[in-house]
This record gives C-alpha cells, sequence and structure tokens, in this order.
C-alpha cells in the first residue's frame, strides 16, 4: 500500500502536535528532519507530489516564522510552482523584511521561471501589500500596471491591496480613483482608504469617509473604530469621539480590549481624565497596553502626580512594567523634580537588565537633567555611576547625543560640549539635523557664536531644526534684531519654520517692544497652520499682553484648551491694568480645567482680591490654592498676609503668618504692615522684638512699619533712635518714605515747630510730595490751620493738580476769611468728582455714587438709623472740619454720604451679626466717622470702612485709627 505521504492524490496533513508548535523553535528542527527524510521516499518522477510536499514544509516554516529555513528550503526545490513562491512571499510580507517580496516577485518574473509563471490575484496582492509596508510608490505603480496589462481577475482582495498601496505610499488621490470604481466596497476597502487619510494626517476627511461608511450600511470592526478615534485624538474633536464611543457601545464592541485601550487615549488627548477613568475603571480586562495608556494620559495632561500613583498600583498589582511604561513614568518624574522617585526607577531598570535600550538611557538622561539642581557645583556627581560608565563604553546614538548636548547647554559646559562633537564626528553622526541643531544649541547657550555659525553654514541645505537652533541661539543671548534678521532669510531660503522657530522670533519681537513684526508674524502663523499650537499661542499671548491690552490677549485664550494655556502672562497684565474682574474669571476657567498654576500668578490673583468687597472671591482662591499644594510656598504666604490686611481680617493674616514653618524679611515686613495699618501699633513693636529674636535684618520696609508704629503710640524718643540707627548700624540710606514717618511721630504728637525744624534738615532732593501730604495729615488730625494751609500750598507747588490738596486749602481759606483766595480755587475745583462706595453681597458688588439718588429701601433704612440715632441723643462731632474737605456738601444733617448708603444697604440685606464692610474712594468724612462710631454701639456686629488712607473697624463705640486719619 502506498503511504500517505508519498500518495499523488492525497493531502499531506500536518501532525496535530506540530499544528500547535508553530512558534517554537522545535518545530524548525523537527520540521527539516522530517522533510528530509520524507523527500527522499519520493521518486524523482514524481514531480508533482514531490513539489506539493515541499510547499507544505514550506508553509510550515512560514507559520512557524523561520524565513531563513523556509528560504533555504525554497533555493533547494528542484522545480517550484506558482505556490511556492506565493508561500515564500506572504511569509516574508508577514514576517519581513518586505523588500525581500519585491526582489523575489522581480525574480519570479525575471527568473528560470518567468515564462511559465503567471502571477495571480493573490500573489499582485501580496506585492503590493510589501509595496505600501515599504512605501515604495514607483514599485508599486508598476505592478499595477501589470495587473492592467496582463488582464489579471481583479478580486475584491487585490482592489483592496492597490487602495491599500496607494494609501500607504501618501498617493491618496489614486487611493481614491481605485476605491471609486471598486463596485460594492466592503469593510477591508472602507477600512484600508480611511486608515490612509488618518494615517496621512487628513484626519477631518477621514472622519467624512468614516460617515459615508456607516450610511452605506458597513458595519466597522475594531480595526475601523481605532482609527476613527485615533483621528478624533489628533482632532481634539471629543463631540464626535463620544458619538463613535456611543455607537461602538450600541454594537456591542465595548468589551473588546483592543478598542477600550483606543478609547483611553482617545480621551486622555482630549484632555478629560474623568472620561479616561470611567473607561479604565469599568475595564474587565487589563493588559500592559491598558496601563500603559491610563498612565500617559495623564502624563500627557501634565497630571504627574497621579500618573506616579498609578505606576505605584501597577508595580504592586502587576509587579511588571515595560520600557514604555517606564518611558512615560519618567517623562512625569521630570515634570514632577522628583530625583529620588527618578534615581528609584534607574535602580529597577538596572534589576530588570535593560539598561541597555537607548530609548530608556536617553529618558533616564533627560530626567537627570531635568531634576539635578543645574546651579550646584558638581551636578555631575548627581548623574549615577553605571549609568555614566554605560555611555562612557561608547554604546551613543544620534538620541543620547542629543540629551547629552542639552545637559552641556544646561550646564554651560563647553569642554565636553566640545568632546561630544569630536564623538559625533567619530561617529559620522553629521547628516542627523537634530545633532547638529543640538550642538548648535550647545554652542549658542554657551556663547560661542563663530562655532555655533560654523557649525550651521557646513549644513548642507539646512532644514527647520539647525535653523530653529540658530535662531533660538540669538534670541537667548540678546540678539534679537539678529534673530530677525535670520527668520528673513530663512523664509527667502523657502525653509518652513516649526514652533520652536515661531516661538524665538516673537521672544524677540517682545524683547524689541516691536507690536508690529509681532502682528505681522501672526499673520505668518495663521498661514503656516500653526494657530493653534499649544507653544506658539502661549507666546502670542505673552506679546499681546505686555505690548497690547490684554482683551487682545484674551481672544487667543479660545484657540488652545484652557488646561494648556499659560495663564501667568495673563493674570500679569489684568493686574497692571487693574482689571480684577477678569483676573477672577481666569481663576474660574483654571479651577474648571485644572490649568497652569504657578506660584507666582497666585500671588497675583491673591493680590487682585486685596478688598474688603472682594474677600469672599479671596477666600474661595485661598481654598483653591491650599487644594493645589501651593500655599506653602513663601511667597505665597506674604501675599496671604497682605490680602487679607487689605480686605480688612488681620485675624487670618496674623494666621497666615503663623502658619509659615519659615519666615524671611518679606514675610516679617508684612505682618508689620498689617498691624499699622489695622491700627495695633503695640502688636506691631512686639513682632520687632521677635524679629529681632529671630536674628532677621530689618530692610528698608521694615524701618517704614517700624516708625510707623512709634507714631501710632506717640514714641518720638524711640522713633529717632530707630531713624538714627538705620544709617549707623544697619548700613540703610533713609529715603523719603522714612523722612515722612519722622514728620508723622512729631505731627501726630501736636509737635509741630519740632517738624517744620525738622523739615529744614531733610535733603532737597528727598522733599517730595510724600513729606508734604503727610505734614497735612498730621494737621488734619489736630485741626491746625495754619499748618494745613502751609503744607496744602506746597504741595500744590509740585502737583498743581491733586484734587485733596486743593479742596482742602479751599476750606483753610473759607475758615480763615480769605474768601477772595477762596473764590479762585472754587472756580479752579468747580467739577468735583462724584465719590463713591461698594459693598459685596453673596458675590455681587454694589456702588452708591453720590450723584445717585438711592433706592427706597435704602432710604428707609438710613431714616430709621437717623431716629435710633436722636433717640438715645447722638450728638455730632464737629472737630473735624479739615476732614470734610473731600466730601460733597449737604445741605441740613442727616447720614447722606455713600459709605452710610452702602452700610445701610449691608444691614438690609446682610445676616444678624455678620460685619459690614465697605470701601469708600475718598477720605471718611468727620461727620461719618463720628456716625459709624456711636451706630456700633447699638447695631451689634462690627462696621468696616476703608478709605484711601486707613482702615476703620468700629466696634463698641470706638475706631481702629483712634480718631488720627
Amino acid at each position: 500500500m502506498q503511504s500517505l505521504l508519498t500518495s499523488p492524490t492525497t493531502p499531506f496533513l500536518l501532525p496535530l502536535a506540530l499544528r500547535n508548535l508553530h512558534s517554537q523553535p522545535l518545530l524548525r528542527l523537527h520540521s527539516n528532519h522530517i522533510a528530509h527524510r520524507k523527500l527522499k521516499l519520493i521518486p524523482q518522477n514524481e514531480i508533482h507530489a514531490r513539489t506539493r510536499l515541499f510547499n507544505l514544509y514550506l508553509q510550515m516554516h512560514v507559520n512557524a516564522g523561520g524565513m531563513q529555513e523556509a528560504r533555504q528550503l525554497f533555493d533547494e526545490m528542484p522545480g517550484r510552482s506558482l505556490v511556492s513562491w506565493t508561500i515564500v512571499m506572504s511569509g516574508y510580507a508577514r514576517h519581513g523584511p518586505a523588500s525581500a517580496v519585491l526582489m523575489m516577485f522581480w525574480d519570479m518574473l525575471c527568473g528560470s521561471e518567468g515564462g511559465l509563471l503567471r502571477p495571480d490575484s493573490f500573489v499582485f496582492a501580496v506585492v503590493l501589500r510589501a509595496c505600501g509596508m515599504v512605501e515604495s510608490l514607483s514599485y508599486g505603480r508598476v505592478v499595477h500596471g501589470l495587473v492592467l496589462k496582463q488582464s489579471c481577475v481583479v478580486d475584491s482582495f487585490l482592489e483592496n491591496a492597490l487602495v491599500s498601496m496607494y494609501a500607504s505610499c501618501g498617493a491618496l488621490e489614486d487611493a481614491a480613483i481605485v476605491f471609486s470604481v471598486i463596485d460594492k466596497p466592503d469593510l477591508v476597502a472602507w477600512s484600508s482608504i480611511l486608515s490612509g487619510y488618518v494615517k496621512n494626517g487628513f484626519e477631518g476627511e477621514g472622519l467624512s469617509i468614516f460617515c459615508d461608511m456607516i450610511l452605506r450600511g458597513i458595519r466597522p470592526d475594531a480595526f475601523a473604530f481605532s482609527m476613527v478615534l485615533g483621528a478624533c485624538a489628533n482632532l481634539e474633536c471629543w463631540d464626535f469621539g463620544t458619538q463613535v464611543h456611543c455607537y461602538i457601545v450600541k454594537i456591542g464592541f465595548d468589551s473588546c480590549l483592543y478598542l477600550e485601550n483606543s478609547l483611553m487615549d482617545f480621551y486622555a488627548k482630549c484632555g478629560d481624565l474623568e472620561g479616561m477613568s470611567q473607561v479604565y475603571a469599568r475595564m474587565s480586562e487589563k493588559n500592559l497596553v491598558s496601563w500603559n495608556t491610563f498612565i500617559n494620559g495623564y502624563v500627557h495632561n501634565f497630571h504627574y502626580l497621579e500618573a506616579l500613583r498609578i505606576f505605584h498600583i501597577l508595580m504592586a498589582e502587576v509587579s511588571k512594567c515595560d520600557d514604555f511604561s517606564l518611558i512615560s513614568i519618567l517623562k512625569a518624574v521630570t515634570g514632577l523634580g522628583y530625583l529620588d522617585h527618578g534615581k528609584e526607577i534607574h535602580g529597577y531598570i538596572l534589576r530588570a537588565g535593560i539598561e541597555t535600550n537607548r530609548y530608556l538611557v536617553s529618558s533616564l538622561l533627560d530626567m537627570y537633567i531635568g531634576c539635578m539642581d543645574h546651579e550646584s557645583l558638581y551636578p555631575r556627581d548627581e548623574v549615577p555611576l553605571k549609568l555614566l560608565n554605560y555611555l562612557e563604553g561608547g554604546k551613543y546614538d544620534e538620541f543620547i547625543i542629543t540629551s547629552l548636548l542639552k545637559w552641556c547647554s544646561l550646564e554651560s559646559n563647553l569642554e565636553n560640549g566640545k568632546m561630544l562633537h569630536a564623538l559625533i564626528i567619530k561617529l559620522d553622526l553629521k547628516s542627523d539635523s537634530y545633532v547638529l541643531s543640538s550642538l548648535i544649541d550647545m554652542y549658542s547657550k554657551c556663547g560661542i557664536w563663530e562655532a555655533a555659525k560654523r557649525v550651521f553654514t557646513r549644513v548642507e541645505q539646512p532644514d527647520t531644526a539647525p535653523w530653529s537652533a540658530l535662531i533660538s541661539g540669538h534670541s537667548w543671548n540678546g540678539c534679537f534684531t539678529e534673530a530677525l534678521r535670520l527668520f528673513r532669510k530663512m523664509q527667502f531660503d523657502c525653509v518652513e519654520a516649526n514652533e520652536f522657530t515661531f516661538t524665538s522670533v516673537i521672544l524677540a519681537c517682545l524683547a524689541l517692544e516691536n507690536l508690529r513684526k509681532g502682528r505681522e508674524l501672526h499673520c505668518k502663523i495663521l498661514r503656516s497652520g500653526y494657530e493653534s499650537n499649544v507653544s506658539v499661542v502661549n507666546a502670542l499671548i505673552n506679546l499681546y499682553s505686555e505690548l497690547w491690552p490684554h482683551t487682545q490677549a484674551l481672544k487667543l485664550c479660545t484657540l488652545i484648551p484652557d488646561s494648556e494655556i499659560s495663564w501667568n502672562f495673563l493674570i500679569q497684565a489684568c493686574l497692571g491694568a487693574e482689571d480684577y474682574e477678569i483676573i477672577h474669571k481666569i481663576l474660574w476657567r483654571i479651577q474648571v480645567s485644572r490649568g497652569n498654576l504657578d506660584p507666582f500668578s497666585a500671588c497675583d490673583i491673591f493680590a487682585s482680591c486685596s478688598s474688603p468687597v472682594l474677600l469672599n472671591v479671596g477666600t474661595q482662591a485661598h481654598a483653591y490654592m491650599t487644594k493645589r499644594g501651593l500655599i506653602s510656598h513663601p511667597t505665597i504666604s506674604d501675599s496671604l498676609i497682605q490680602m487679607y490686611s487689605a480686605c480688612g481680617r488681620i485675624d487670618e493674616a496674623v494666621q497666615s503668618f503663623n502658619m509659615m514653618p519659615q519666615k524671611d524679611i518679606f514675610s516679617w515686613t508684612s505682618i508689620l504692615s498689617a498691624r499699622v495699618l489695622h491700627g495695633h501699633p503695640s502688636e506691631a513693636l512686639h513682632l520687632i522684638s521677635q524679629m529681632r529674636w529671630n536674628r532677621t535684618l530689618a530692610d528698608q520696609s521694615t524701618f517704614s512699619c517700624i516708625l510707623n508704629s512709634c507714631a501710632h503710640m506717640g514714641l518720638v524718643d524711640e522713633a529717632f533712635q530707630l531713624f538714627f540707627s538705620m544709617k549707623e548700624a544697619y548700613g540703610i540710606e533713609p529715603l523719603e518714605e522714612h523722612y515722612s514717618c519722622i514728620i508723622e511721630v512729631l505731627g501726630r504728637a501736636g509737635m509741630f515747630e519740632e517738624v517744620l525744624e525738622f523739615i529744614n534738615g531733610v535733603p532737597t532732593f528727598k522733599l517730595g510730595p510724600l513729606i508734604w501730604r503727610t505734614l497735612l495729615s498730621s494737621s488734619r488730625i489736630h485741626g491746625n490751620m495754619k499748618v494745613a494751609k502751609y503744607a496744602a500750598e506746597k504741595v500744590l507747588e509740585l502737583e498743581p493738580s491733586d484734587f485733596s490738596a486743593n479742596r482742602l486749602l479751599e476750606q483753610v481759606l473759607l475758615t480763615s476769611g480769605e474768601w477772595d483766595d477762596a473764590l479762585k480755587l472754587k472756580t479752579k475745583n468747580k467739577s468735583i468728582k462724584a465719590s463713591s462706595s461698594c459693598i459685596e453681597i453673596r458675590n455681587k458688588i454694589y456702588e452708591f455714587r453720590s450723584d445717585e439718588n438711592p433706592a427706597k429701601e435704602v432710604s428707609a433704612k438710613l431714616a430709621e438709623i437717623e431716629a435710633k440715632m436722636e433717640e438715645l441723643g447722638y450728638v455730632a462731632d464737629k472737630n473735624h472740619l479739615l476732614h470734610n474737605a473731600e466730601e460733597e456738601e449737604y445741605d441740613g444733617v442727616g447720614l447722606h454720604h455713600t459709605e452710610m448708603k452702602a452700610l445701610a444697604f449691608g444691614l438690609t440685606l446682610l445676616p444678624p451679626g455678620m460685619p459690614v464692610r465697605v470701601v469708600k474712594n475718598v477720605r471718611m468724612c468727620g461727620d461719618c466717622h463720628s456716625a459709624c462710631k456711636f451706630m456700633s454701639t447699638f447695631l451689634e456686629r462690627e462696621l468696616v470702612v476703608k478709605d484711601p488712607y486707613s482702615f476703620h473697624h468700629f466696634r463698641d463705640g470706638k475706631c481702629s485709627c483712634r480718631d488720627a486719619w
């Protein structure tokens, strides 16, 4: 009986045990042994049987991935059929290299079997697939021509291969033409054209193709869905992506692990971390790709701490990770500056034996470079010896060289930079654009201009990266005009700019304060398609914030997600323009998007809340900064003290000061100023003793606070001792403000003769308006008309437009009977600006102006208060005539001024016992001051009024200013 292995009519069946071992090396050895033993049993004249058996063993080798053995067996075949060629070519297409398919196809057509073998549609499809893999469009066109020339039967398999080849080679027009002539394109054809558009950067067109595919009734598979989700992620098209997600759930693909990973990646790139977390939480199965996608999503959105937490969970639950996990987490560690964590990860890499992975080594270098203290004397010591040994072992590539050059740039380490330059020449990396751009950047940062230019001039046809490095280097070193000239030359050479080029040129325009050039550059950016690039938009926001009204910069914030905006430039511009409302809206956007916020921007936000009517916003900002972990920064603590002090909450200011772990001179000065501002001079002097005990050296601002405290306490001798010790003991030259403090000390004590004598000894160049305003203020307190007139005249000599001094001088002249002079001033000051007061209730600010009538409920409340005061026997204090100079005049007696209207409104709406806080834009008059003191005796709540000169806390018939304001 003839054996089944030699029967020409019976198909050879691979044993079941061998069919299950396709991926094992044992199969290759076993199959070689069987093949040579069995082939000897077949007579030479039975060519077809021998060829069929050869083909079976060829297929077995291909299935096992043994292309070397398959090719060796193929070369030994006495006669090769079309099936033999097809098996080996499909194996190369599957396992690589794909270029071998093209060479075999050419041999098949032109070799010994060339006249006998005629490729079928399957062979053409395999070859076209290989053309797409190696992106050989010209070869693919030749194959397409052969298909047409041989009138080959074009089935759906070949049509899909043509579409895929053209799409993979970037010839989308040809792919679309082939696709359009397909009678009934199936899922593979739709997926091929969709993949081509998405992978070539035409994501929008890809989404349109997907919609057409759905309308034609084609049910997508996991691959098509992944392509669409990738397009939505690249476009950050959250709305479309969520609809795709709903469709995936609807047709039952929501449990596909491959799609769940794609969904997480989509939500992460759209900034929807909550959506990503929900997908992750609902996954019934997770592989390492799932963990990596989850971690990378947080890293991509700069949530480095959360990424680190997830990585710890991964290591606790799965106990393993791969190079993708480690590269992502090293980025997080670099962003946080956690060098110790980075060293732990480095230790894991060494224990896992993957320290030879060049991508990991490059990431480790970036981590050490980003985390180390570049200002330390020996930063190299912070890089572990094993990593340096690895690098010094000669295992350098372009990625590691680039990282090391970045290190040299940050360190300004020219010697090591030159060594790396020599290594680049030795390794023949002179043609690598990014290595050369890093080399140019290194020489530029080290200040070696000629070397940077020499490297650049030796680059043949420099592309974007070297140009960007050269322009950036000039901007870095302050040669902004030259940077603009180089940018123009780059345009003349028809080299396209990238985001690094644009940001460097924008900074040059900013430094030169050249808004016109900046706007021209903005037009170029729009034409180049970088109008939504995060780095470019942030640079433009910086430019417009500095050189244009901040409202123009605010318009750019719609181009990129709120979480990507560098808000600090805009916040600074709004603070400079005193547009606090915009800052508070920005804070809300930062909270919603969890956007970028640094300690300095937080200080600016607190500064924008420095008013009693903005106390609620300030406390909310304080809570949010605490939640973000920024409150421990010393600069923020100083800003908190200043904010609460300006809002009239001295207790909270003191609490913020006491909670500081370390206090510097700015902290002490802030709390001292707060104590003095709120009428607590004794507490301020006690703080000075504590400051001395802590051996904190005083500066000019500290001495101003100390002298002001002495003025409030009437400590004249102590004030003079401190004033003279400034230069003698501390080496601090007194400024105009220190002289004015001494004038206030003497003036509050009523020693006006000594004041005038002291002024005569003040250097002439320090006799500014502040000196005379301080004397004018002291004369108000004591009602000294003569000194008030003299001081007001001196102020008007220096600043004729000073409204307060004009009004006060007019009041003095009228009181002393100098009617004609007073009439001249009255004519001069006939256009008195209306005064106003503001109060905040339930996060809304209400303004009361002197030229507007109050509402009925306010008038009714004022009448009720007046009646109560008359019933209790209130008599107005008329000893503050000079304090009434800045307010408009009324006929009759009553509570007519704006702060009284605001207080009445607050008493109407605020709960019982809650303090009423009012801000007034001119000095509080004596009548209202006296009335508020009396009102505080029966209203059973604190009344707080802040005018431009002082805080007034009214409690139990007393004011914190001690009637000296």
